[in-house]
């Protein structure tokens, strides 16, 4: 999916916007963060960090 699509999902409040997210950039995220950590459930944990972060960095009204 492209970008644009997958930040409108997320102006649309839809939950789809993080699997997109991921199927994208999950592996890529994953890689920087394991490559930090060197742990798999840390790496993980953070990804799932980073997507919750994305999704409330979106703020309730799309700016004009």
């Amino acid at each position: 999916m492209e970008d644009q699509k997958i930040i409108d999902l997320y102006w649309q409040r839809s939950e789809q916007a993080i699997q997109e997210t991921d199927t994208k950039y999950g592996g890529y995220c994953f890689s920087i963060a394991y490559n930090i950590l060197t742990n798999r459930e840390d790496s993980e944990e953070s990804v799932s960090d980073t997507y919750l972060s994305a999704w409330h960095a979106m703020p309730p009204k799309r700016p004009g």
